[in-house]
C-alpha cells in the first residue's frame, strides 16, 4: 500500500528525526532502522513494516498526468505541483496479506451460458465461479489503509506536503483536502474520498454510470453502475455507502444480496464480469432493483 508526498522542495528534516516522529506516532516499542543505504527509514510494530523514502526528485510525470487530468474537483492541481522538486515514497507492508493477484474469469469452455438482463450487464442465473474474497483480507487491508493515512498526515505536516497521491485509487489530493478527511476519520468514519475514486459519468442516452479505484487494494471487488437512470446525486450516495458498509463491516457482498438503508430503501447487488476491466470480476449495484 503506498502514497506519494510531493514536496515543494527537500525538507530540513533528516531521516533520523522523521524516524523519531515514527515512534512518537507508533509507540515506543517501535524498531526504527535507516536502510538502502541511508535514503530510507524504515519503521516496524507488530510485523507490520513502514518504507518513508525521501526523493530529491519531483514524482515522474507519467505517474501523475492521469490522476492531474482526472482531478476535476482540484481544479488548481496541476499549477500547484507545476514545480515541486522532491517528495516522499511511503510504503506500507504487512505479512498477513497475500501477495497481489489479479482476478481472472472463467475460460469459455467452462463459463455459463448467460443472456443479458437489464439491457447493459450479462448477470449470471446463479453465483458466477468468481474467486472467494476473504473476509480477513479485508480486515487487514483496512488496518493498513487507516495506518497509511495517519503515517502520510504526519510526515506531510512535518515536511509541508502540497498533496497526497494515493496509489490505490491513482487520485491526488490538495493536502488541505487530505488533512479535512483527516480530522473526520474515525473507524466508523473511513475517509473513502481519499481511498476509492467515485467515477462518476453520463452516457449520451441520458443514463449515468460509476465505477471504483481502490476496492480491490481493500480486499474487495470494484463497484460498478452502468445504464442507470437514477440521478448523479443517487449513484453517488450509493456507491459510497455500499463501500463504506463493506469495507468498516469487512462484508463481502454475496450475488443478488440487497443492502439498505431502511425495507424501502434498497438495491441489489449482484457479482459480474466487469464491463470496464476486461478479465476482472466486479459488483454491479442495481439501483432500479425495487422499481
Amino acid at each position: 500500500m503506498i502514497s506519494l508526498l510531493p514536496l515543494e522542495s527537500v525538507p530540513g528534516l533528516s531521516l533520523n528525526e522523521l524516524g523519531d516522529q515514527l515512534r512518537d506516532l507508533l509507540g515506543d516499542e517501535t524498531i526504527i532502522r535507516l536502510a538502502d543505504e541511508g535514503s530510507t527509514v524504515v519503521a516496524e510494530i507488530a510485523g507490520v513494516s513502514v518504507k518513508v523514502t525521501l526523493c530529491e526528485e519531483p514524482i515522474p510525470a507519467e505517474i501523475l498526468e492521469g490522476p492531474l487530468s482526472a482531478a476535476w474537483y482540484w481544479e488548481e492541481a496541476a499549477s500547484v505541483l507545476k514545480n515541486h522538486e522532491a517528495h516522499l515514497f511511503v510504503v506500507i507492508s504487512d505479512p498477513r496479506l497475500p501477495e497481489p493477484s489479479t482476478e481472472s474469469e472463467p475460460n469459455s469452455e467452462a463459463a455459463p451460458e448467460i443472456s443479458p438482463s437489464k439491457g447493459v450487464i450479462e448477470i449470471y442465473p446463479e453465483a458466477p465461479a468468481a474467486p472467494v474474497l476473504d473476509e480477513e483480507t479485508i480486515r487487514y487491508s483496512v488496518q493498513d489503509a487507516l495506518l497509511l493515512t495517519r503515517v502520510s498526515l504526519m510526515l506531510g505536516d512535518c515536511c509541508s506536503a502540497l498533496a497526497v497521491y494515493w496509489d490505490g485509487s491513482t487520485a491526488i489530493h490538495s493536502w488541505t483536502a487530505f488533512e479535512e478527511s483527516c480530522a473526520a476519520m474515525t473507524p466508523t468514519n473511513l475517509p473513502l474520498r481519499i481511498w476509492i475514486d467515485f467515477r462518476l459519468w453520463e452516457a449520451k442516452d441520458g443514463t449515468r454510470g460509476l465505477v471504483t479505484r481502490g476496492m480491490s487494494a481493500l480486499g474487495q471487488r470494484e463497484l460498478e453502475v452502468i445504464g442507470s437512470t437514477s440521478s448523479a446525486q443517487q449513484i453517488r450516495a450509493w456507491s459510497y455507502t455500499v463501500a463504506h458498509y463493506c469495507l468498516e463491516k469487512n462484508k463481502v457482498l454475496e450475488h443478488g444480496q440487497a443492502v439498505g438503508i431502511s425495507p424501502k430503501e434498497w438495491i441489489r447487488t449482484w457479482i459480474v464480469s466487469s464491463r470496464l476491466e476486461p478479465g476482472s470480476w466486479a459488483i454491479w449495484l442495481d439501483l432500479e432493483a425495487e422499481e
